[in-house]
């Protein structure tokens, strides 16, 4: 999209070609009817001249005033028809909502299957969000969506063009993600399939819940990777586990959010299993990898058994998907201990 001084210098070249330049002053002694000619082409040109001749205005969409996640007001389309979306977990949620039609581009994981739920309908719109904010305003979005986790810079850019951004900031489990999808169904025009997607979501973690009471077993789980770092309240993680029947032991122990725990405290708190994500193909690596570490071995001994893979989607994602990441946790920990899932 051309910048308002580009737009501005584009004019000021059309006129250097029709008037002249000031260098040729004494040239102005030219017959009033090339001058008049010349009033009448800054009228066409919209320079705010006396006279100007009124263009037809094209009619105007309905628009309304939204609050996104940040508590920031923003003016949108009553229903968009351009929309950028440059986080993961819009995307999963847009495609679930609106035709790719009206989506103009997607983020750059949305592709990818490692990461993303909708690799496969992602490949029906063509455009991708980067951290280019001059490509992104090039698509012409009539709503960009972002997250509190976006690079602050991109989203001042945005903002700055004038160009409606709106942003998602919550996202610790189950309960942000309905919130999320209820506040995307309303700002893209579509309440009643936003509300019917959050019903369908509550209605898989119900039959979690059943067979959960089914089975009566409640596993002790713990999220550890190489890094050491663990999952507690207030993550996508511990509704997993408790979706599932299980007790998330870094929440039992009193960690909030995401925390880097000693080896001394993995070796104390003795989980039954050990949950890490992997890229697809990596499985056996990572495992193994944990099991040289002496805190695992302390924690769970040398079982491959209690190191349970799971795929780095299920870890990541932060929309309605986390149904699939709940099922996915289910069938990985019951088939590990010989106790598959009832139907």
């Amino acid at each position: 999209m051309p910048r308002p001084s580009q737009f501005v210098h584009s004019r000021r070249a059309a006129l250097a070609r029709i008037l002249p330049h000031p260098a040729t002053r004494s040239l102005w002694n030219v017959p009033s009817w090339t001058l008049l000619c010349s009033v009448l082409v800054l009228g066409m040109l919209g320079l705010g001249c006396v006279g100007t001749v009124p263009r037809p205005t094209a009619p105007t969409s309905p628009v309304r005033t939204v609050t996104d996640g940040s508590g920031r007001q923003l003016t949108v389309p009553a229903r968009p028809q351009r929309i950028a979306s440059q986080t993961l977990a819009t995307d999963e949620i847009l495609l679930a909502l609106v035709a790719p039609e009206r989506l103009v581009a997607l983020s750059n994981l949305a592709d990818d299957a490692r990461y993303s739920y909708c690799a496969e309908p992602a490949k029906l719109v063509a455009g991708r969000c980067g951290a280019n904010a001059e490509a992104i305003l090039q698509l012409q979005p009539d709503l960009i969506l972002v997250a509190s986790y976006s690079r602050a810079e991109l989203v001042e850019l945005l903002s700055a063009s004038g160009a409606p951004v709106y942003r998602f900031t919550r996202f610790g489990g189950v309960a942000d993600i309905k919130s999320n999808i209820l506040a995307l169904g309303d700002v893209v025009g579509e309440p009643t399939a936003a509300a019917e997607l959050v019903a369908e979501l509550e209605r898989r973690f119900a039959i979690l819940a059943e067979r959960a009471r089914q089975r009566g077993q409640h596993p002790r789980l713990m999220s550890f990777g190489v890094s050491h770092f663990t999952a507690g309240t207030e993550t996508s993680f511990d509704d997993l586990v408790r979706a599932i029947g299980g007790i998330n032991v870094a929440a039992e122990q009193g960690v909030v959010g995401f925390r880097q725990i000693s080896p001394e405290q993995l070796t104390r708190w003795k989980p039954d299993f050990i949950v890490v994500s992997a890229e697809s193909g990596k499985e056996d690596l990572v495992r193994q990898r944990l099991l040289e570490d002496p805190a695992v071995i302390a924690a769970v001994g040398r079982d491959a058994n209690r190191i349970i893979v799971v795929e780095s989607r299920a870890f990541t994602t932060v929309s309605q998907h986390l149904a699939d990441a709940a099922e996915h946790l289910e069938s990985r920990i019951f088939a590990s201990v010989g106790m598959p899932p009832r139907n």
